[in-house]
């Protein structure tokens, strides 16, 4: 076979591949992470079954700031126990994102599959939050000296 009936004969079985599984789910979404919780509740957004990943985590700070980092400049995810996750950037000038609160461990395992459509400090203006809810108390954004 020569080479352009061979480049033809691949791009004809891509596309058939591409039509047959255009129907299927992109994203599954993760479940058994927090029991009798309403979505509404967390302090975060997660892409919905069948949705393309974001492009961009946007992290909203209760002073009303909101900043969107790409989920490609990511360049590790540490949660050190429940209460406490730590974003490293590749960005210039290089980024940490600190996120700390309570029952964070679900956010990220969802931050570091990239299903993270937003995430936002709690307002302490509301007082009557339950305990076991997920909650984030602060998000410090810190930018690093170019070494």
């Amino acid at each position: 076979m020569d080479r352009h009936k061979q480049e033809t004969y691949q791009m004809a079985r891509a596309a058939r591949a591409f039509q047959e599984n255009q129907g299927t789910t992109v994203i599954r979404s993760i479940d058994g992470g927090l029991p009798n919780t309403d979505r509404g509740q967390l302090p975060w957004q997660s892409i919905h079954e069948g949705q393309m990943p974001p492009m961009m985590l946007q992290v909203r700070l209760r002073d009303g700031v909101i900043e969107s980092f790409p989920y490609g400049d990511l360049r590790r995810i540490r949660c050190r126990d429940a209460g406490s996750i730590h974003i490293e950037t590749f960005s210039s000038p290089r980024t940490i994102i600190r996120i700390e609160g309570r029952h964070l461990r679900e956010l990220a395992a969802l931050l570091g599959n990239a299903m993270i459509q937003w995430i936002e400090e709690f307002d302490t203006r509301n007082l009557d939050r339950p305990e076991h809810l997920p909650t984030i108390t602060r998000i410090f954004i810190e930018l690093l000296p170019n070494a």
